[in-house]
C-alpha cells in the first residue's frame, strides 16, 4: 500500500487519526514543520506519540524511573535483535502497569502538542513499526479527548507560565504555617534550584510540558513557588 501524505491544512490531525483508526491501519505518521513528531498505530489504535517539542523516549523511560541510562541502552540493543523496547524494559524488571501508565501519559502529552493548528506536512507509512512495539495500545478517541481537555486548560496555565524558558524557585516564605505536597508535585518542586529552566526540568523528568507546567501553575497559585 502506498504512503498517505498531505498537510494538516488539508486534513487536520484529528481527521487524519480518525481516518486511520476507522481503517484499523498499522503504520507510522511522520510530521514535519512547526510541530515535528511521530505517531505510531497498530490496528487503528495508538501505541506511541512523540513530539520534538517534548522529551525524547529515552528521557521518558529514564526520567520516569522505568530504567537507568545503562538499562536503556541494554533494552535498545535487545530491541534491535528480537524483542521490542517495551518487552525488553519489562523483562529487565519494570512493572507492566507502570510502563503502560508512562506510555499513555507520554502519548497524550505528545498529541496535545500535535493538536495545535498548523500546516505541517505529514506522511503515513503503512506497515511501518516503531522499536517500542505494540504491547500496549490506546484508544485514539480517548487520547484525543484528553489532549483536547488539556488544550482548554492550557489557556489558564499559560497566564502564569508564559514560557518553558522561565526559571522558578521555591518561595522564600510559605503562605501559611504548613503546606501539603503530593508525590508528583514534590518531584517537580525538588528540581527548582533557581538555575534550571522549566524546559530543563521537562527533559530531566521525562514528563510532558503540560504535566510539568500544570504542577508549577498549581504551586505558583498556592504561592509555594515564584519566578525569578
Amino acid at each position: 500500500m502506498a504512503a498517505l501524505e498531505g498537510t494538516l491544512d488539508d486534513l487536520s490531525f484529528v481527521e487524519l487519526i480518525a481516518f486511520l483508526e476507522s481503517g484499523r491501519r498499522t503504520g507510522v505518521i511522520e510530521l514535519q514543520g512547526t510541530s515535528p513528531g511521530i505517531v505510531a498505530l497498530h490496528g487503528g489504535r495508538l501505541t506511541l506519540a512523540l513530539s520534538e517539542n517534548g522529551p525524547t523516549l529515552q528521557q521518558v523511560f529514564i526520567g520516569s524511573g522505568l530504567t537507568t541510562s545503562d538499562g536503556w541502552w541494554e533494552a535498545a540493543t535487545a530491541a534491535q535483535s528480537s524483542s521490542s523496547l517495551t518487552d525488553a524494559v519489562i523483562g529487565a524488571g519494570s512493572e507492566p502497569d507502570h510502563v503502560e501508565r508512562v506510555l499513555r501519559e507520554q502519548t497524550i502529552g505528545a498529541v496535545f502538542e500535535l493538536l495545535l493548528p498548523s500546516r505541517d506536512h505529514f506522511v503515513f507509512t503503512p506497515g511501518a513499526t516503531h522499536p517500542l512495539g505494540h504491547r500496549f495500545v490506546f484508544d485514539a478517541g480517548e487520547v484525543i479527548a484528553e489532549a483536547e481537555d488539556r488544550v482548554a486548560a492550557w489557556k489558564m496555565i499559560a497566564e502564569s507560565i508564559p514560557s518553558t524558558a522561565l526559571v522558578m524557585a521555591p518561595a522564600r516564605h510559605l503562605p501559611g504555617e504548613s503546606v501539603t505536597i503530593n508525590e508528583t508535585d514534590w518531584t517537580v518542586l525538588a528540581l527548582l534550584d533557581g538555575h534550571r529552566s522549566i524546559a530543563d526540568i521537562i527533559r530531566e523528568l521525562g514528563m510532558s510540558a503540560f504535566a510539568v507546567c500544570s504542577v508549577l501553575h498549581q504551586l505558583r497559585t498556592a504561592k509555594i513557588v515564584e519566578p525569578l
